[in-house]
């Protein structure tokens, strides 16, 4: 019986050092070369990407500033330079920010007692702050 339970003990621990490989594994030295060359790659492209994506990150203004109030509405030179028809960026280069949007079929824009109007993206109309 010992003899029978010492054989048994010994084709285990000999199992048990024997080196397996799973179907299909190619342990070869040119195919862990190939992997590792893969796995490099990858890694410098991720870092490429992530560079491009910090720098993407610190030019975009964060939704969380506030943005700094213009006083360009406050002069009436400015409101004087609209002109019917303005595109609303050139409306804004001129007045700023408005402290209100209303949008819909028409686009509404307040400032304390000033106003502007647009029709599909273009000027039409204002009322110039009273003083």
């Amino acid at each position: 019986m010992t003899a029978i339970f010492r054989a048994a003990l010994v084709a285990a621990f000999t199992a048990a050092f024997i080196p397996t490989v799973a179907a299909g594994q190619d342990t070869s030295t040119a195919s862990l070369l190939r992997r590792l060359e893969l796995l490099e790659r990858a890694n410098t492209d991720l870092e490429r990407r992530v560079s491009d994506l910090e720098s993407l990150i610190k030019s975009v203004p964060s939704q969380s500033q506030s943005i700094p109030a213009s006083t360009k509405w406050e002069d009436l030179a400015n409101w004087r330079q609209l002109q019917l028809g303005m595109k609303v960026d050139k409306v804004r280069a001129l007045l700023g920010e408005p402290d209100r949007v209303v949008a819909g079929s028409i686009t509404f824009w307040f400032w304390p007692n000033a106003n502007v109007q647009f029709v599909d993206g273009k000027l039409s109309g204002w009322s110039e702050p009273r003083r």
